[in-house]
């Protein structure tokens, strides 16, 4: 038996990916004000469903309707209000849309046909928040076809070191849903598939590093592959959102064909773009972000001591070459700063 899913919404299906810790969030209330899209939402079964197909842990036609299904069935739940996040401060939350009333509304309507009918007449997007979707894209592809549209955040490899590594050392957490495999007795990501002793043997900072130079070029590899094939992605760096915050704008209404809110200004003043360091922004306390008014070549050496404090000589090396690539592919005045340890 083939399982199939072949009458599906025509809306468009907007995907905001990323590496751990790459500012994901700081989109998610530029892209949800956004004419016709749904309030964005994190919902992390298309990660898993994606990662056990790439595994081969699921059948392609179960993912493919999965996947069809899953998305197709959350716009509706948005449209009749059935989903939405009231959680305040979450980056996903009510908080984080300027037309609050309109979705509170929902909660009090009807639901029916004419919801998906008016999904797709009048193209209202689908908006999703993601983790490392872009490392199995193949899926997406064959999900979705022309209705997805992926903006894949990057950010400079060494401010991702601190997240990553703080995000691991909570990683037996019973809280924490990432994929994962045991080696040893010890939790290993599911795409750290070589090297595994390397893993084991390493502090939480070393192993920050080993994820970072390994997925940056598979990263690299899957999009270039992805773009061939037709599949729709804009590459937006961190760096660029922060300090160019105009240009990402326009980018981003180029790609989704879609205009910001008259009301942009208030969300990039909440969002406190754009701004003179990266750290003078928000960010999630749980992975050791602070707010700092030091000026960006001080961060960069500080995150620069951490690095030579508590990694090897050969993953210091590792990390430099990955900086460098990222130098060249996502220039910044990041780029400006030597790597010396």
């Amino acid at each position: 038996m083939k399982i199939e899913k072949n009458s599906t919404f025509e809306n468009d299906i907007i995907f905001v990916d990323g590496l751990w810790g790459t500012g994901k969030s700081i989109l998610g209330p530029i892209i949800s004000n956004m004419d016709e899209v749904e309030k964005i939402k994190s919902e992390s079964i298309y990660e898993y469903i994606s990662w056990l197909n790439q595994l081969e842990k699921i059948d392609e036609d179960a993912a493919v309707w999965m996947m069809r299904s899953y998305a197709d069935s959350s716009q509706y739940h948005n449209r009749i209000g059935r989903e939405i996040n009231l959680r305040w401060n979450d980056d996903t939350g009510l908080k984080q849309v300027i037309n609050k009333w309109d979705y509170i509304k929902r909660l009090f309507g009807k639901e029916g046909n004419d919801f998906v009918e008016e999904i797709n007449s009048k193209n209202l997007a689908f908006s999703v928040m993601s983790h490392m979707l872009m490392l199995c894209p193949e899926l997406l592809d064959k999900s979705y076809g022309s209705r997805v549209k992926i903006i894949e955040t990057v950010r400079n490899p060494l401010y991702m070191i601190s997240h990553f590594a703080n995000y691991l050392d909570r990683f037996e957490a019973s809280r924490e849903f990432t994929m994962a495999y045991y080696y040893q007795g010890v939790k290993i990501p599911w795409f750290i598939n070589e090297s595994v002793d390397e893993f084991v043997e390493g502090n939480k900072f070393e192993r920050a590093v080993q994820c970072i130079v390994k997925l940056y070029p598979l990263l690299e590899t899957k999009i270039e592959n992805s773009k061939k094939n037709g599949l729709q992605i804009l590459e937006i760096s961190f760096e660029e959102i922060v300090f160019d915050t105009k240009l990402t704008l326009e980018k981003i209404e180029f790609f989704l064909g879609r205009k910001h809110s008259e009301k942009i200004k208030i969300i990039l003043k909440k969002q406190k773009l754009p701004r003179n360091t990266i750290a003078q922004g928000n960010g999630h306390k749980d992975y050791g972000w602070q707010r700092s008014n030091k000026s960006e070549l001080v961060t960069y050496q500080e995150l620069l001591k951490i690095v030579s404090e508590n990694c090897s000589i050969s993953s210091q090396e590792s990390l430099q070459s990955t900086i460098k690539w990222y130098n060249n592919k996502y220039p910044s005045k990041l780029s400006n700063f030597s790597f010396n340890l």
